[in-house]
């Protein structure tokens, strides 16, 4: 008995190019690679984006080094011409007088007050900006601040301008009942209360006998 088996090969009907091999499971037709049009596009952004990322990084660097560069050009400058230090409240200073002698001459245990603002020797008390107290013996006379003195401070030269007798005043001042030994060299910063203030540097040029002492002034007006 023979078995009839109905063939595929149907003349009739057109064979689907894309119709699966029941047996390989592999389209009869033409395929194409299913994830070259999905990953070229990937592919270029992320290439836009490695790009960009070392373009911001390449603007930032160079950001970087300008601010640098401006920062150590403003430290340059400042180190060759540093500001001038600024008198009380800001102000700024004209000279009054300069070099100005003052002669001390007293007795043993005696005292004498000067007065920086004109200046004078021998002034009135409760108008002086220094007092000078003589000693007897071999004792060295001092000098303390009179009451016209706001402050003061001993500095070390005597080419301190008023800018540094400022600073010395403000950083290492004379405290209450403070002396200064007269000795030739010694230099004194005195800001007098007078209107206007006055800043004064006060050299002792000699050392005499008891109660004798050489000095020389130069005052700057304090100008707000």
């Amino acid at each position: 008995m023979s078995v009839f088996r109905a063939s595929n090969n149907n003349p009739s009907k057109p064979r689907d190019p894309y119709q699966i091999n029941q047996s390989s499971g592999i389209p009869d037709g033409p395929t194409e690679k299913l994830g070259d049009k999905k990953t070229r596009p990937r592919r270029n952004w992320a290439l836009l984006l490695v790009a960009g990322l070392a373009l911001f990084a390449l603007n930032v660097a160079a950001v970087a080094v300008f601010v640098a560069w401006r920062s150590s050009q403003a430290a340059r400058a400042v180190a060759e011409h540093p500001p001038a230090a600024p008198g009380p409240a800001g102000g700024s200073y004209d000279v009054t007088y300069a070099q100005e002698p003052l002669k001390v001459q007293v007795g043993c245990s005696a005292v004498l007050f000067l007065d920086l603002d004109e200046p004078r020797s021998n002034a009135e008390e409760k108008a002086s900006d220094l007092r000078y107290d003589s000693r007897c013996g071999t004792g060295v006379p001092n000098l303390t601040l009179g009451p016209g003195a706001t402050a003061g401070a001993q500095v070390q030269g005597s080419d301190t301008d008023a800018a540094g007798c400022d600073r010395a005043i403000r950083t290492a001042p004379l405290g209450p009942g403070a002396t200064v030994a007269v000795r030739k060299g010694a230099v004194l910063c005195v800001l007098t209360a007078g209107t206007p203030a006055k800043m004064a540097l006060v050299e002792i040029t000699e050392v005499g006998t008891t109660g004798t002492a050489g000095m020389r002034a130069t005052s700057w007006k304090v100008g707000g």
